[in-house]
């Protein structure tokens, strides 16, 4: 049973100018929700295009949470772990009901009117051929327990991509426990599965909120699938140097779409119809989180900074943050107005508002916060839901008065600057000394030279007295007593 929903705290008392004109309406908070999620285990969606937008949740526990506004709405148990939760629309009807997808392991769930309706299974990853001889070799007894170690580990050195059943093995160093690990699993090595790291949406052939969409996986394998609507096909496939953690999507599959992917190799690749462009971000750390903003990439990092990048890779700012950060997302309003805005969250429990590379307002919570999720809540559209630490649930909403422009007194040059000067005007003895400058410059420049060749003739003749005349630094004459007075 639900707790009754409480106001949320008002936030920590800080700088009080920024307090009174925080944008955020605090507009309920669940303190016993029990359900700790990532920014990937939400999504907002119209479930019954009634125009009332749910939230979706999912959580380690393999639990699946459906809220209407304040209340659950419908709650049940996962068949497994699930990494993230997407919502799509997979064909065009009236009126268009969602399809809920839920990417657990190697394997995505779809539910359609809430309930299950599909499972698709990412294809096995083939073995190595050098493995599969190594096993078949103890199926066949040919080769002792030590024998197949050594054999494994040289191909693990040799750069060889092992299946998990081998790896579990090389992890054993007693002999005894080994021979029982290969008695109970030689007859097991028949494929190797991959894990789905990450998921995302792209719009198929129109650019709108209903229209029909494909799921996007990053997998372990170090590939990016792309299914049809149908979720039931690869479209296309693409393997990257390293595997994803973090997409983001841009454009429509049928015309032209991009495909930024941060990776856990620190660097961020662009997929571009279907093609790794040669174009690659390099990060100084591990990325944390990915936000795509028009023609910007903006990549938190693990050293505590946001990196501001063009997407064809030309650096355009960093951000410099006070502690780590937890999670980002992007504030999107597209009815009643445009805007655009970066928030991030950090471990402090602070909330920062972006324009660009400006902090617009810092909001403070008491917890530490694990997911964020933007979008429209119910009818209203600038909601931010927050799940935390702890397992609470706050919503907070965007007013619809709210300035996100940048302020005023933007950090730069004092606007003194760009008043002119009350320089006198040209005088006609300045105009002829300029002309005459101007035509007898040759001349000018040579008796310059002469005159300081003079100058040092006169001070290295005026030098050479004094050293005669023993007034110098140096003396040059012998047994002459110096009185010295100390």
């Amino acid at each position: 049973v639900m707790a009754a929903a409480v106001p949320a705290p008002p936030p920590a008392s800080g700088d009080g100018e920024k307090d009174r004109k925080s944008p955020w309406l605090d507009a309920w908070h669940d303190p016993v929700a029990g359900m700790t999620c990532f920014s990937s285990f939400m999504c907002l969606s119209d479930l019954h295009a009634e125009g009332d937008h749910r939230l979706i949740m999912v959580d380690l526990k393999k639990r699946m949470r459906i809220y209407k506004g304040t209340t659950i709405q419908w709650e049940q148990k996962l068949l497994d772990v699930p990494c993230a939760v997407q919502c799509f629309y997979h064909e065009v009807a009236s009126p268009p009901i969602p399809t809920l997808a839920v990417a657990s392991g190697h394997q995505v769930f779809i539910y359609r009117y809430m309930r299950p309706y599909l499972k698709f299974t990412l294809p096995p990853i083939d073995i190595d051929p050098s493995e599969v001889a190594i096993w078949e070799d103890l199926k066949k007894e040919s080769i002792d327990a030590r024998g197949a170690f050594e054999k494994l580990s040289q191909a693990r050195d040799g750069g060889s991509v092992l299946s998990n059943m081998s790896i579990d093995l090389l992890a054993i160093e007693d002999a005894d426990m080994q021979t029982e690990y290969i008695k109970s699993h030689k007859d097991n090595l028949q494929q190797q599965q991959t894990a789905i790291t990450c998921m995302e949406v792209i719009k198929q052939n129109m650019d709108e909120a209903t229209a029909v969409s494909m799921l996007v996986l990053g997998a372990e394998n170090r590939m990016v699938y792309i299914l049809d609507s149908s979720a039931l096909n690869i479209a296309t496939k693409v393997e990257l140097d390293a595997v994803p953690t973090f997409m983001s999507v841009l454009g429509l599959y049928d015309v032209e779409y991009r495909i930024t992917v941060a990776c856990r190799d620190g660097n961020i690749y662009t997929i571009k119809n279907g093609q790794v462009l040669s174009n690659v971000i390099e990060l100084e750390t591990q990325p944390v989180g990915l936000v795509r903003f028009d023609k910007n990439i903006y990549v938190g990092c693990m050293d505590n900074v946001v990196h501001c990048f063009h997407f064809k890779g030309k650096k355009q700012h960093s951000i410099y943050l006070p502690c780590p950060i937890s999670c980002m997302n992007l504030l999107q309003l597209t009815k009643a107005r445009v805007v655009k805005a970066l928030v991030v969250a950090l471990n402090n429990g602070e909330i920062r508002l972006y324009n660009g590379k400006h902090l617009i307002c810092t909001t403070k919570t008491n917890d530490v916060v694990t997911g964020l999720r933007l979008g429209t809540f119910g009818r209203e559209e600038g909601s931010m839901v927050l799940s935390f630490k702890s397992g609470s649930l706050m919503v907070k909403i965007l007013q619809r008065s709210a300035n996100l422009d940048v302020s005023s007194t933007a950090p730069g040059p004092p606007p003194e600057q760009d008043i002119p000067l009350d320089v006198p005007k040209k005088t006609k003895l300045y105009v002829e000394q300029t002309s005459r400058e101007r035509e007898q410059a040759i001349d000018m420049h040579r008796t310059f030279q002469r005159d300081l060749c003079k100058l040092r003739l006169s001070t290295a003749r005026a030098y050479v007295n004094l050293l005669g005349a023993g007034h110098g630094p140096m003396s040059s004459a012998g047994g002459t007593q110096v009185p010295l007075n100390a």
